[in-house]
């Protein structure tokens, strides 16, 4: 996605560059080199250079090609190359924004939850929560209050406007990973 104000040109220069980058970083972590990435792809060497230097962008059928080599998706390279803004919402290791993509999807961690009820939350994005570790205990509020443990590796999803909270159970130490979509 690349947002242009002003200069577009400029903006789009920026996002190829940004792109060539993810591509780079992520063939040196797969341990392949521009020849390797080449063979693979049936792409340029030359061309392949040119991308990671940002000076050239691939077409999607390109892209597609240096997704599958790199063991990944066109989206997920994109994704690397979209700038995430990262907003705290929470200190003291109650919460952490790990990604945020504006209009899309944010995934927020919460470690060390209390055992007793917060006050319930509500907002228009709806809500999956999946429990790293430990036993948590989800409370719905609404006509028909209803509460649910879920433990190690268990799911729920409800949208947002339904007040919700949820508490720690037990004493063993709980971890829970957030999804909140749409916009």
């Amino acid at each position: 996605m690349v947002i242009v104000t002003g200069d577009g040109h400029q903006a789009q220069r920026l996002a190829d560059t940004r792109l060539g980058g993810a591509i780079r970083a992520l063939r040196r972590e797969r341990g392949l080199t521009l020849v390797q990435l080449a063979a693979t792809t049936g792409l340029s060497q030359p061309f392949l250079s040119q991308v990671e230097l940002g000076r050239s962008r691939p077409s999607m059928r390109s892209l597609f090609r240096i997704a599958a080599a790199l063991g990944t998706t066109q989206q997920a390279l994109l994704g690397l190359a979209t700038p995430a803004t990262a907003v705290p919402i929470a200190r003291g290791g109650s919460g952490r924004l790990l990604m945020h993509e504006p209009g899309g999807a944010d995934v927020t961690e919460f470690a060390d939850l209390a055992d007793e009820f917060a006050e319930f939350y509500a907002h228009p994005r709806h809500e999956f929560l999946y429990v790293v570790r430990g036993t948590i205990e989800l409370e719905l509020g609404g006509e028909r209050p209803e509460r649910t443990r879920l433990g190690p590796r268990a799911s729920t999803g409800y949208p947002g406007l339904v007040p919700h909270r949820f508490r720690r159970i037990g004493e063993d130490p709980c971890v829970i990973v957030m999804v909140h979509s749409g916009a």
